[in-house]
């Protein structure tokens, strides 16, 4: 399974639109490739299409900020499907059986792009994908 750890944080204010489609769309992926693997042994999962939606116009505005805002909840979404589905399975912690606990993101309350924006920003991609990657060590010894 190609399965890519960890992401790359985003640094760069004037890219920030495109970054922040490409940070949504590596959860989104990931998201996918791990509830296709719990289906291809349980065979009762429905597996999302997680897609990022185009900004039309690209520009720091009231679309961008409420393009981001849906974006970050849609990781949150994402994110917590593989959770929950990981739960139901019983594919818990392997060394404490502890249920997987989902994750609580920040989402952008304005489009001030700033250093705390970015930051918030980055923390958030990184606890989803902290966790994703989780989820993906319990069961990458059996693929």
């Amino acid at each position: 399974m190609d399965y890519q750890k960890g992401y790359t944080p985003i640094n760069d204010l004037t890219t920030f639109l495109d970054s922040y489609g490409a940070c949504t769309q590596l959860v989104y992926n990931k998201a996918t490739k791990l509830m296709r693997a719990v289906n291809a042994v349980f065979l009762d999962v429905d597996v999302p299409s997680w897609t990022v939606p185009s900004l039309p116009d690209g520009l720091i505005n009231r679309n961008a900020y409420i393009w981001c805002r849906h974006l970050m909840q849609g990781v949150q979404t994402a994110v917590n499907a593989v959770v929950a589905c990981y739960n139901y399975h019983s594919l818990t912690d392997p060394y404490t059986g502890d249920k997987n606990a989902p994750v609580q993101l920040w989402v952008p309350n304005s489009l001030a792009l700033n250093g705390d924006l970015l930051q918030k920003v980055n923390n958030d991609f990184k606890s989803a994908n902290d966790t994703l990657d989780r989820l993906f060590d319990y069961v990458e010894p059996y693929m």
